[in-house]
């Protein structure tokens, strides 16, 4: 009769491993931002703008007419502008269980997470899904044209 294997932790449920390799679609800055110091930190929130003006975001933006929008909405648009989609491999470094919705999440080498559903198997699912992602974008420029 076979004996039966105890669960030691609730972690072993994962998907991943810690040390195994996943796939993923991230949004990476174009070129590297300074830091933002505190005397600008108030910029980030309030006056983003301010941050690509005169702030440590200038150099990524160059002369062109910044967008004139409510500042929230600069902010996002900003990140798409000054962003590049990339496919990057995730190695998973921890892996935590959400107490609200039980599912799993893992965190790479960077400190950065990602719950489950969002990490792919394979470097092609990613690359079809930095696809999508790109046709998505393409949709809203043409419906807003």
């Amino acid at each position: 009769m076979p004996q039966e294997r105890k669960i030691r932790s609730v972690t072993e449920l994962a998907r991943y491993q810690v040390g195994d390799v996943a796939w993923w679609v991230i949004l990476r800055p174009i070129e590297t931002i300074e830091p933002i110091g505190p005397d600008e930190a108030w910029m980030t929130n309030h006056h983003p703008k301010a941050l690509y003006e005169r702030g440590p975001c200038r150099n990524i933006w160059g002369k062109a007419l910044l967008p004139k929008l409510q500042h929230m909405d600069f902010h996002h648009l900003m990140i798409l502008l000054t962003s590049k989609v990339l496919v990057e491999q995730f190695t998973v470094c921890d892996i935590i269980r959400s107490r609200d919705t039980g599912e799993f999440w893992y965190e790479n080498d960077q400190n950065e997470w990602m719950p489950e559903p969002f990490l792919l198997d394979s470097k092609v699912a990613a690359d079809r899904e930095r696809q999508r992602i790109l046709k998505l974008v393409t949709r809203w420029v043409e419906n807003n044209k």
